[in-house]
């Protein structure tokens, strides 16, 4: 916003000096002829007392400075306005897509209905999976080599074993099923979501629309432990504050039963543009966010997006990208002072040894990330026709994202936080749908935009946000630097337990702290 004066008229009243021998000063100076300089010298005197009354009149006239003071608070109202929605207004566009397959159709064609939909499966396909497990090819792993080469082969054939002859996917089909299922086609693909609504609500309470967004190789199934803890909370005792949650909990496209993008470069921003169109389409107005891994970034995204639709974003995964020098300065400080970079005790904790955590740990676990983000269908091709290939690709994620000691152990401490069936159920997500293909192409429509994932942090993020700090997350982002994006932190908290998968792994501790969370922002 221009100034009212430019800086020539703005300055105009400083040349001469001021007060009241600048204004006379100014008069006596000016040029003159003949009659009109005696006629100005005449009616100088007269002239200079009839301002110098008019300034002390002014001076001390209490309505006058009562005016003054009233106009100065005012302008100064309107400027601390202007500057504070002009932060907020930095969104990211909206936009629009099209993914269906072939050429969009004329605008108000598409279907917007929403269709109750059930999971199915079929002797067919049962019977398909174990043929393919019959022929599982076994390859010796060396020895000692626990999880530190990958999947464990020997602890992979008990897998296999258990999942021919004792997993019954008809049973977990039900399981899927006890959640209303949902299609909507939005932008040329169904969308797939559960919505979950509160089967009773105390009087009084006020029941919360929250999206709650997966990641990869994750899955809606993902929530179905916390889901219960956050529509009936007193049925769990947590029932200390006046929230209850209807949730939805949407498939990405190209996860499990959402169709995939039949397009090239779907990324998160799409992806952020189609769940507000969903939620919209639900009736919701404005309604609050949760996400880990890519629901993360999809989340913060819709924030960025929609802010006035977003009462608050709940994260347990926080994308910030680490560059320039500033950042390598208070790397290297915080080692040794972390108070005066703004680290905790807990964050130096966790953040520190620097090499270690951050960067050898991230190698050994983004080998993945690398071949997703270049040439997914090349791999994907073999995952999606072996059911074992797939079951220790994913499976394998869920041993150290879940506990990074867990790469010492034979089995990868699988069993010791989730039971095989739940495992199971979220690798036969995938392969019942093939969507392990498409699941990693997701990886290189975003990062080939955006190599660092960092594009996007230069639009803030202005929605009261919470951050659940899990220790064992593949990487700790401290609350100081979290800031840098998340202008509104107002609510972060360093997580007793848990990793990557929070949701599926303490979803007790998750639901304590969104609802801790979502309590705070009621009563702004």
């Amino acid at each position: 916003m221009s100034s009212a004066l430019s800086p020539r008229k703005r300055h105009c009243g400083r040349e001469r000096g001021g007060g009241e021998a600048g204004i006379v000063s100014a008069l006596a100076e000016r040029p003159g002829k003949g009659e009109q300089t005696d006629m100005w010298r005449e009616m100088l005197p007269s002239a200079r007392e009839s301002i110098l009354s008019q300034i002390r009149s002014f001076e001390y006239s209490q309505k006058n400075a009562a005016l003054v003071s009233a106009a100065a608070l005012g302008l100064g109202g309107m400027l601390l306005y202007w500057l504070r929605s002009g932060r907020k207004i930095k969104t990211i566009d909206m936009g629009d897509g099209w993914w269906g397959s072939g050429e969009r159709p004329l605008k108000g064609k598409e279907d917007a209905s929403i269709r109750p939909f059930r999971i199915e499966t079929s002797d067919k396909e049962i019977e398909d999976l174990h043929r393919r497990l019959d022929q599982f090819r076994f390859t010796p792993h060396v020895e000692g080599a626990a999880f530190h080469y990958g999947f464990n082969s020997s602890y992979l054939r008990k897998v296999v074993a258990y999942w021919r002859n004792q997993f019954d996917w008809r049973k977990q089909v039900e399981e899927l099923n006890k959640y209303p299922h949902f299609h909507t086609t939005i932008e040329g693909i169904d969308i797939h979501f559960i919505h979950v609504k509160p089967s009773y609500v105390p009087h009084g309470r006020a029941v919360q629309p929250l999206l709650m967004v997966h990641g990869w190789p994750g899955s809606f199934y993902e929530f179905y432990k916390i889901i219960p803890l956050l529509t009936e909370p007193a049925k769990h005792s947590l029932n200390e504050g006046d929230v209850v949650f209807e949730v939805i909990c949407p498939s990405i496209p190209g996860y499990g039963f959402s169709e995939a993008p039949h397009q090239r470069e779907f990324d998160s921003i799409a992806t952020a543009r189609i769940f507000h169109k969903l939620m919209n389409r639900l009736g919701f107005k404005e309604y609050y966010l949760q996400g880990g891994d890519w629901g993360s970034r999809i989340t913060t995204n819709m924030a960025q997006m929609l802010p006035q639709s977003v009462k608050g974003l709940h994260l347990n995964l926080v994308f910030i990208a680490r560059q320039g020098l500033g950042k390598l300065i208070r790397t290297v400080l915080g080692a040794y002072v972390p108070w005066l970079v703004g680290f905790s005790k807990e964050d130096a904790r966790r953040f520190y040894p620097f090499m270690q955590k951050n960067v050898y740990d991230v190698l050994r676990e983004s080998g993945y990330l690398h071949i997703q983000a270049t040439k997914p269908d090349t791999a994907g091709c073999g995952l999606n026709d072996s059911p074992v290939g797939l079951a220790a690709y994913i499976l394998e994620k869920f041993s150290t994202w879940t506990d990074k000691s867990f790469l010492y152990k034979d089995d990868g401490g699988l069993e010791s936080k989730y039971s095989l069936d739940e495992l199971l159920t979220n690798v036969m997500i995938y392969w019942v749908t093939s969507s392990i293909v498409s699941s990693m192409r997701y990886y290189k429509e975003n990062f080939s935009k955006d190599p660092d994932l960092s594009a996007h942090n230069r639009v803030g993020v202005y929605v009261p946000t919470g951050i659940a700090a899990f220790p064992q997350e593949i990487v700790h982002v401290p609350r100081v630097w979290a800031k840098d994006v998340y202008k509104n932190i107002i609510s972060y908290s360093y997580m007793p337990r848990g990793g990557h998968f929070a949701a599926f792994e303490e979803p007790r501790l998750l639901a304590q702290d969104i609802m801790q969370f979502v309590r705070k922002v009621e009563q702004l």
